[in-house]
């Protein structure tokens, strides 16, 4: 689909993976600092830290790659109504009514 545009309402494999990029991260960061405090051997974070770089590739693969069938485009934004410059319309209230003089 060429004018992709992501839809929070869109069922899409697209648009579901829109948001996977900050939990990926959060738990890969999480994991990591887990495997540092059991003090595994070799998993050290300072040795560790290029797995979240895989994991955003991985993610943005993922991301660039998924489904759009089923895709629903946003809603369309309606445009602003500009008034229209011109004369204004005379009122057409019956004779005798308030606010209007009469001479005699």
């Amino acid at each position: 689909m060429d004018n992709y545009q992501p839809n929070r309402a869109c069922p899409c494999t697209r648009c579901r993976y829109r948001g996977i990029m900050g939990p990926a991260i959060l738990v890969t960061l999480g994991v990591l600092f887990l495997l540092d405090n059991f003090d595994i051997r070799g998993a050290n974070f300072d040795h560790t830290w290029p797995l979240i770089l895989i994991v955003i590739g991985v993610v943005m693969v993922l991301r660039g790659n998924a489904s759009t069938a089923g895709h629903i485009p946003p809603p369309t934004p309606m445009p602003p109504v500009m008034p229209t410059s011109g004369p204004v319309p005379p009122s057409s209230s019956p004779p005798g009514s308030a606010g209007e003089v009469h001479h005699v």
